[in-house]
């Protein structure tokens, strides 16, 4: 029982809206950016069983203005280029 406690005191809180942008991983690759008002609920929509990205891992950075998280994901994919991204790649 105590090994129950101490990961739940340790545990991350889930926020109702997480919005910003969000990058996936595969290993130590990373493979995508997007960006989303609710980035834990995008996230969930990538691991259908229907999506083509293959990720084991992900993290996000808090955004809450529409304008700059949009901004600032094109900034990041141009930069990175993730294989996934085929947009604003050019």
């Amino acid at each position: 029982m105590e090994e129950i406690e101490k990961l739940f005191e340790n545990s991350i809180k889930l926020e109702a809206n997480c919005p910003g942008i969000y990058f996936l991983f595969h290993n130590e690759d990373l493979v995508y950016i997007g960006k989303g008002w609710n980035c834990l609920l995008r996230i969930a929509e990538h691991t259908r069983k229907d999506s083509v990205k293959k990720f084991t891992s992900w993290n996000y950075i808090r955004i809450d203005e529409i304008e700059e998280y949009n901004r600032i994901e094109k900034e990041l994919i141009k930069k990175y280029k993730p294989i996934y991204n085929k947009t604003f790649i050019k």
